[in-house]
C-alpha cells in the first residue's frame, strides 16, 4: 500500500474511489466528472500539495484531500474516501496521518456517511471526535407544487451577469448564522458557482426589496441524477426573516424545477441549523434520505 499525490492518469480512479463509498452507502454518486474538475481546478487547490491517493497492487482504494477556511484557528475540511472493498482500518490511519502532517496547526474536520461505520470507528480509534451532523433532504412531487405566497413589499427576479458582488455579499451575511459561517473568498466562490460548467443564471432566484437584495435560492441540475433539481444555497438577510421568505423562495424554487423537468428537488442542510431550516423544509414536504457525520480533532498541542 503506497500514499503518493495523484498523477493526471489518476483521474476516473479517483472518481470511483470518490463515488464507490457514496454507492455503497446511499445507492447513488456523490460526484460528476465536472465537479472533480471543477475541485482540483480550484485557485487554492494544489494537487501535489493538497490531495493524496492510495494505491495497492496498481489500483487506488483511498483518496484525502485539504481545504483551510477561516483562521485562529484554521479548519480543515478534509475530505476522506475509502474503497468500499478495501480495508478501512488500514487506509484510514495511513489518510489521516498525512492529513496531519500536511496541516500542523488549528482543527482537522472530516465527515463520512452514516451507514459507513468502519469509517467512523476508524476516525474515534484516531482521536478524531464526532461533533455535528448534515442531511441530505428531498421531495418527490406526485403532482405541480404549490406555489410560493410572497411576503409583501417582495418581488422575484433570476441572476443577471454583474450581479455576481451583489449575491456574494448576501451569500457571506446570511451564512454568518451558520455553524460553520462561511469564510470562502470571492475568486473560490465564483469558481463553484458562475463558472461552474453547466451553470445556468434561470435557476438563480433573487427575492428583492425595492433595491436590496432580501434573499435568494440558487439552483442547479443535480450533478449524479438527471431526476434531481438542486437548491445549492438558501439564505434569507437577517432584516426580512420570520415573514415566511425561506418559504417562499422554497417553493418558488419547486416550481420552476419542476416546470424545468425535474421530479425531485433535493438538499443539504445542517442537522442542527441555529435558523430552523431542518423545520422549514420538513414543512413543506421534504425528507431525510442520508446522513453524514462530522469529526474533529484539534492539532498543534491545541
Amino acid at each position: 500500500m503506497r500514499l503518493r499525490p495523484p498523477r493526471d492518469d489518476d483521474f476516473q480512479a479517483m472518481l470511483e474511489v470518490l463515488n464507490a463509498a457514496a454507492r455503497a452507502a446511499d445507492g447513488e454518486d456523490d460526484y460528476s466528472a465536472d465537479e472533480l474538475r471543477t475541485w482540483l481546478s480550484s485557485p487554492k487547490v494544489e494537487p501535489e500539495r493538497d490531495v493524496r491517493v492510495v494505491e495497492e497492487e496498481g489500483r487506488l482504494i483511498g483518496y484525502a484531500d485539504v481545504d483551510p477556511q477561516g483562521e485562529d484557528p484554521v479548519t480543515w475540511w478534509c475530505d476522506v474516501r475509502v474503497h468500499p472493498d478495501a480495508d478501512a482500518d488500514a487506509v484510514v490511519p495511513e489518510l489521516v496521518q498525512w492529513l496531519e502532517e500536511r496541516t500542523g496547526d488549528g482543527r482537522l474536520r472530516v465527515w463520512t456517511p452514516s451507514k459507513v461505520r468502519a469509517v467512523a470507528e476508524a476516525y474515534e480509534r484516531l482521536g478524531l471526535e464526532p461533533v455535528r451532523h448534515s442531511f441530505r433532504m428531498a421531495i418527490e412531487f406526485e403532482g405541480e407544487p404549490d406555489p410560493p405566497a410572497w411576503p409583501a413589499g417582495i418581488s422575484v427576479d433570476t441572476f443577471e451577469p454583474g450581479q455576481e458582488r451583489a449575491v456574494y455579499d448576501a451569500f457571506r451575511e446570511t451564512w454568518l448564522d451558520t455553524w460553520a459561517p462561511e469564510e470562502e473568498p470571492y475568486d473560490e466562490w465564483v469558481h463553484w458557482t458562475v463558472e461552474r460548467e453547466g451553470f445556468d443564471p434561470a435557476l438563480w432566484f433573487i427575492a428583492r426589496d425595492g433595491a436590496q437584495i432580501a434573499g435568494f435560492s440558487l439552483c442547479r441540475p443535480s450533478e449524479t441524477r438527471p431526476d434531481t433539481g438542486f437548491v445549492n444555497l438558501l439564505g434569507v438577510r437577517r432584516p426580512w426573516r420570520r415573514r415566511g421568505l425561506g418559504e417562499a423562495l422554497l417553493r418558488h424554487s419547486f416550481v420552476q424545477l419542476y416546470g424545468r423537468g425535474f421530479p425531485r428537488v433535493a438538499l443539504g442542510v445542517d442537522a442542527g441549523s441555529p435558523t430552523g431550516a431542518t423545520r422549514l423544509y420538513e414543512r413543506v414536504g421534504m425528507e431525510v434520505v442520508r446522513r453524514l457525520d462530522f469529526y474533529e480533532k484539534e492539532l498543534g498541542g491545541r
